[in-house]
């Protein structure tokens, strides 16, 4: 297996939240840096301040995932910088609100392009520009607790977070055969900017740590190719 210090990793929704966590932990095992998102000016702090920090290399490459192109030419910065892209992080999403009745199409487009559209567009970027190539590499799909229960007002997020493990598993099954390992990651509550922006917020509950979602890809990314992991469910004990 390739070296964590020869190893690069592409993190979309890399400027806050549990993308920032996963670049930051995979920095730290060594891993070069590819961070994608579309907080231009904070992606690039934090892709600086990653590099200072861990002494690794890393490239801020703002894209707007419901781009195509934005996404094509993302992918293809990082393996022109580093030669390949060896681990994947499909991190970035978006929630919003709404009755199931009073759910536009509009809002339900959005949410689908952003959380399930680019997961396929960027994972396919990275396949055909690098993995497939290669014969190696890791691939992480970051869904929800959503994507296995139904929440409330949340019909057009909760499909999509589903969608996202189906579209983790038919990869994982185009892929069998080939040294490219597939898993999702399924998180429960987690402290991130955007659920204390929530109207589900409440501090006494019981959140997730972004750091633990962190060393679950980590711990997915020193697997051997021979070792499949299909999926990793993690929850806060006060959600049993």
């Amino acid at each position: 297996m390739t070296s964590s210090e020869q190893r690069t990793v592409l993190v979309t929704g890399a400027a806050h939240g549990i993308g920032l966590q996963v670049a930051r932990t995979l920095a730290g095992a060594g891993m070069r840096i590819v961070g994608v998102d579309l907080a231009v000016e904070q992606l690039g702090h934090e892709m600086q301040s990653i590099a200072r920090e861990f002494g690794v290399a890393t490239i801020a490459a703002p894209a707007d995932l419901r781009e195509e192109e934005q996404i094509r030419q993302a992918v293809a910065r990082g393996v022109k910088q580093f030669g390949s892209i060896d681990v994947l992080v499909n991190n970035a999403g978006i929630r919003k609100t709404s009755t199931f009745w009073e759910t536009p199409v509009e809002l339900w487009d959005e949410i689908f392009a952003v959380n399930l559209r680019s997961q396929f567009l960027v994972t396919r970027e990275v396949l055909t520009q690098s993995m497939l190539d290669k014969n190696n590499g890791k691939i992480v799909f970051i869904s929800s607790i959503a994507g296995r229960r139904g929440s409330k007002n949340s019909a057009a997020y909760c499909s999509s977070k589903w969608g996202i493990r189906g579209l983790a598993f038919a990869a994982a099954q185009d892929l069998k055969g080939k040294n490219i390992n597939v898993t999702v990651i399924t998180p429960g509550r987690t402290d991130t900017p955007m659920a204390r922006n929530s109207e589900q917020w409440n501090p006494d509950i019981g959140w997730l740590d972004p750091s633990a979602i962190a060393q679950a890809v980590l711990y997915f990314a020193e697997q051997d190719p021979s070792v499949q992991v299909p999926e990793i469910h993690l929850h806060h004990s006060a959600e049993l």
